[in-house]
């Protein structure tokens, strides 16, 4: 669970997120139990990030080539000053996007369990009572397989974080003066039916009945393959 300030973009209708693939590493959901409630468990499986070597010689290079060849000219900068900063802030850019919206630690409980309660992940529980809405957003310069690309994630807007269990006072002080109010649940690609658990969670917000489910295989259902009504239309 990230909290997320300045998400890139949001999801126009018809957009290319509806379209975010969903990923066959992942586990189908499954029922569990979580502080002696029935429940639904989201198996949230983290992608692997590469790139290609070519890409950091390339990177490397530029960086060299402008270091070596800086100076001052007069009041300016040469260009390969101007290149190698703008290369520099660019990636500098992207690898603070990156550490934001990933755990900070191989031992972060990422998979997304659902109850009656609330939302419980990464040690905190997000109530429903707390939810506003389910945010699905994308950003396009986040690394990914095979390089630089659009990534999509499933997130929910909060009210007040002061309500979110397992948060520290401070942190949920800190979170509350943020500008999105954000909690990043998972990425689009780490989870198998990305499309399905944003429409059960939009179900479930929007509909308080829809989460006495949760304890059952109706529940089950209902996130692994989003509201039956949405599948009929």
């Amino acid at each position: 669970m990230t909290i997320e300030y300045v998400p890139r973009s949001g999801p126009a209708p018809g957009g290319s997120w509806r379209t975010a693939p969903g990923s066959t590493e992942a586990p189908a959901p499954s029922h569990d139990k979580v502080d002696g409630l029935g429940a639904v468990r989201v198996p949230v499986v983290p992608r692997r990030v590469t790139v290609p070597i070519a890409r950091w010689w390339i990177l490397a290079v530029v960086l060299s080539n402008g270091l070596h060849r800086s100076r001052w000219e007069g009041a300016s900068f040469s260009v390969s000053s101007w290149l190698m900063v703008a290369t520099a802030l660019v990636a500098a850019f992207v690898l603070y996007r990156w550490l934001r919206l990933r755990p900070t630690t191989a031992t972060d409980e990422r998979d997304v369990v659902l109850s009656s309660a609330g939302i419980h992940t990464s040690g905190l529980v997000v109530p429903w009572s707390a939810v506003d809405e389910v945010v699905r957003f994308g950003f396009a310069f986040g690394p990914g397989r095979g390089g630089p690309g659009n990534r999509s994630f499933v997130a929910v807007r909060v009210n007040d974080f002061v309500g979110v269990t397992g948060l520290s006072p401070a942190r949920a002080g800190i979170a509350n003066l943020t500008r999105r109010h954000l909690v990043v649940l998972c990425e689009a690609r780490e989870v198998r039916n990305p499309t399905a658990l944003a429409d059960a969670l939009e179900e479930l917000v929007a509909n308080p009945v829809a989460r006495e489910l949760l304890s059952g295989m109706e529940g089950q259902r209902l996130v692994a393959t989003g509201p039956s009504w949405r599948a009929a239309a």
